[in-house]
């Protein structure tokens, strides 16, 4: 039997409710997310800091003990605590929080009727996309930084350009290489099986291919990775313990190669690279976006920039003759 919502006449306020109420519910809402619809760990980690913005904005308005009013809380009052904050925060940001909590109070509309108090919120606008793709010469600027960075072994080495140039040629997430297996690095077929990569029901698996010049670096690195005695199951290993590459280990890479590179790049401008030149290499877009492990055209559509080289090529022998 499903629950009145706010636009039926029987949508009754939340009476009663207090901030432990609040809590209570969410914590129900959060068990539903992660083992009800096998929501990815980064989207339920969205939702927790989304809804603790906001138990801190209620907490600040009425008080750990006091009853909540019976509309809960005004959305528009909310969206102007954060932004008047010192420091406030960016409208992404917003935007984030707006949606996950707007989420959760559908869940309550279901479950206990009570009015949509997002139904006439009208959500933060999205800054326009800043593209995050590096250039064709910084992504060669950086793999070469790697190449030839002070690493205390050829092993330390040749992991760093291999990590890197899976993500600027294949295209994989961070966790994606971290959880990495050996056994899904096939060369002989040149793919790459990626099982638990971002999306819904514990992640969506695709396949990816082996590029040449990533086939390079992979063989390379691997030539010396199994030579290691008891080597885990992860692809990118430690050669000082038998365990897989720390997240520490994989941003203290990053930050290095960033420096001695002198290219400002984060991992996700990397992965940005390698989807914006399929894309500008005239890589049909549901191509890339099966590459990419994308749910949706539009995502991948998102990543499209026009370069100026691009505009400058565009109109060499421009003419009306």
């Amino acid at each position: 039997m499903s629950h009145p919502s706010s636009q039926d006449a029987g949508a009754a306020p939340a009476r009663g409710w207090l901030l432990s109420t609040l809590d209570r519910e969410f914590a129900f809402f959060e068990h539903l997310l992660r083992y009800g619809k096998s929501q990815s760990s980064c989207t339920i980690a969205n939702h927790l800091v989304a809804y603790k913005n906001l138990r801190t904005f209620l907490s600040a308005t009425f008080g750990e003990a006091r009853e909540l009013p019976g509309t809960l809380f005004d959305p528009l009052a909310w969206l102007t605590w954060n932004r008047t904050k010192t420091k406030p925060p960016g409208e992404a940001s917003m935007h984030t929080y707006w949606s996950k909590n707007r989420t959760f109070f559908r869940f309550l509309v279901e479950k206990h009727g009570i009015p949509d108090l997002f139904e006439k919120s009208k959500a933060p606008t999205l800054p326009a996309r800043v593209p995050k793709a590096r250039t064709p010469a910084e992504c060669a600027r950086i793999l070469d930084a790697a190449e030839h960075g002070n690493w205390p072994s050829t092993f330390e080495r040749f992991r760093a350009v291999a990590m890197l140039s899976i993500i600027l040629f294949a295209g994989l997430r961070r966790r994606e290489v971290l959880q990495l297996k050996r056994l899904h690095v096939d060369f002989d077929q040149q793919t790459i099986n990626i099982e638990k990569g971002k999306g819904r029901g514990g992640g969506k698996q695709r396949i990816t291919f082996i590029a040449p010049e990533l086939d390079r670096v992979l063989r390379r690195y691997v030539q010396l990775r199994d030579q290691l005695r008891d080597a885990p199951p992860e692809f990118f290993c430690s050669r000082h313990h038998n365990g897989p590459v720390s997240v520490t280990t994989f941003r203290r890479i990053m930050r290095d190669v960033r420096a001695s590179s002198g290219v400002p790049f984060t991992l996700h401008s990397l992965r940005h690279s390698f989807i914006t030149q399929l894309l500008r290499s005239g890589v049909p877009l549901h191509t890339v976006s099966d590459l990419a492990g994308h749910s949706q055209l539009t995502t991948t559509a998102g990543y499209l920039r026009v370069w100026d080289e691009d505009k400058r090529r565009a109109l060499t022998g421009f003419t009306y003759e």
